[in-house]
């Protein structure tokens, strides 16, 4: 059985054992993720000028559309600012400074009605996000930046929490993405032929749910979680972030959800910084339990 908790005060420890086990918790009206969302806001309307960003997809055509998303992605993502004030959105949550890293977040920009779908725009497919080389330990958070409904979401796909599903992880290496396609989002303007790993069977939607929250409500879930980027069928271009934490003990000791199915290789755990001061996470350390997972 899979719960959703809404607003639930639990230890941290708890709450990630609880998340390893596939359940969700969906909080509302936390001060940090409240502080990125305007972070998110001010450097959207600086973007999107006069018009309204949510809308600005039918003032111009895709390519400036993407030369002016590309930039703001990088800012919002790469931004001092912005690691500074992922530092107290995990606080808020209780974590251990000391023992939490983070991966900095992603602006997702999903226009409506096919505008734009591939590169910058990237409308992810089912996946784990085991299958793109993160940590089976991954604590996933996605925060809406303005109010969301059910045709603009994700869908979660929760009878394959611990259901295999045969796919293209086993083609897929984290480093190999990072020096070859990472950086080759702007140039897919119809199509997006970077090797994503895909699910190479029909997804059963009979147990797909959609969470719309209001503008900086958080869902937290697992990485083995598998997901999709819903199409946006909402008239309105979506603006989100999602990042991601784990606890250093977890992936010391192996927790985490069992990999069912992904056969990735490499590891995103270079990526993370430590809450408490933003130091990097050495991933040379942890090689023999990343093997261990893979």
């Amino acid at each position: 059985m899979i719960t959703l908790y809404l607003n639930r005060q639990i230890a941290d420890d708890r709450r990630r054992e609880s998340l390893f086990s596939g359940d969700f918790y969906l909080y509302t009206g936390l001060p940090g993720a409240a502080a990125l969302v305007k972070h998110a806001e001010n450097l959207i309307a600086e973007t999107f000028g006069d018009l309204d960003p949510e809308r600005a997809q039918f003032e111009m055509g895709v390519d400036e559309f993407i030369t002016r998303v590309g930039p703001l992605k990088s800012e919002f993502t790469n931004g001092q600012r912005t690691k500074e004030l992922c530092q107290q959105f995990a606080v808020d949550f209780g974590v251990d400074p000391d023992r939490t890293y983070f991966d900095i977040p992603r602006l997702r920009v999903i226009p409506a009605e096919n505008y734009l779908t591939a590169g910058v725009s990237y409308n992810y497919k089912a996946h784990r996000d085991m299958w793109y080389g993160h940590p089976q330990q991954l604590v996933n958070y996605w925060v809406p930046v303005f109010p969301v409904v059910g045709d603009n979401v994700m869908s979660m796909y929760t009878d394959f929490f611990d259901k295999p599903v045969k796919n293209g992880s086993n083609q897929y290496d984290y480093d190999e993405w990072v020096a070859k396609h990472r950086h080759a989002a702007a140039e897919k303007t119809t199509t997006d032929d970077r090797p994503h790993p895909l699910p190479l069977e029909e997804i059963d939607s009979r147990g797909e749910i959609r969470i719309a929250g209001g503008a900086g409500d958080v869902m937290m879930f697992s990485s083995n979680h598998l997901h999709a980027s819903a199409p946006n069928l909402s008239g309105v271009t979506r603006f989100s972030y999602d990042l991601r934490t784990i606890n250093i003990d977890d992936v010391r000791a192996g927790r985490g959800p069992r990999n069912v199915d992904s056969g990735a290789t490499g590891t995103t755990l270079g990526d993370f910084l430590r809450v408490s001061d933003l130091a990097p996470l050495k991933a040379d350390e942890f090689a023999d339990a990343v093997a261990a997972a893979q």
